[in-house]
């Protein structure tokens, strides 16, 4: 995997190494030491069968996530699951499946390089970003384990409810960071 700068590497100064403070209340933190593999399959039986006995995931429901230890698979549509896993085991984690997977049609790409994941927290997290998708992500309509895909900020963005109170976990194109970046500076500090 190769090693990214990015706008959040330039303004820690003061911060917590793995965080940056956008305003007072929005915190990000760039998701470091993580893998990200797309899986793709017409056959959710052997595929549900090739995840359990890996890494003991079940395919989550439709617009859900399922965790099981390091793992946390993201459903993007009735065919495709983005996996998230630790960065040292995409390697050998996407050639298991893709030996486990090979008389089946299916696809196990990486994108480990292509999305950066980051997680976004604090008090105003929901009127923030509700300013630029056309999601209601106040707390009783994106509980946790909820996955979307949207645009934020005109950004085709992965957005995902772990859990907790005011935290989002956000994947989005790495050419893109600059300007959600940007956009999160601005929004958040009116």
């Amino acid at each position: 995997m190769l090693e990214h700068r990015t706008p959040f590497d330039s303004i820690r100064e003061g911060e917590d190494p793995g965080s940056a403070t956008i305003a007072r209340e929005l915190i990000v933190t760039p998701v470091r030491d993580k893998g990200l593999l797309l899986l793709q399959s017409a056959c959710l039986q052997a595929l549900q069968t090739a995840l359990e006995r890996e890494i003991g995931l079940r395919l989550p429901p439709a617009q859900q996530a399922s965790w099981h230890g390091p793992y946390v698979l993201l459903w993007q549509t009735p065919a495709q699951w983005l996996l998230q896993l630790p960065a040292r085991e995409c390697d050998s984690i996407g050639a298991a499946l893709s030996d486990r997977l090979a008389s089946a049609l299916a696809a196990i790409t990486d994108f480990s390089d292509a999305l950066v994941a980051l997680e976004v927290g604090g008090a105003g997290l929901a009127d923030v970003f509700m300013s630029g998708c056309s999601l209601d992500l106040r707390a009783d309509a994106f509980p946790p384990g909820r996955v979307a895909r949207t645009s934020l900020a005109d950004v085709p963005a992965i957005l995902w409810n772990p859990g907790g109170s005011d935290r989002i976990h956000c994947l989005i194109e790495r050419g893109f960071e600059t300007h959600l970046f940007a956009w999160l500076k601005g929004t958040a500090t009116r």
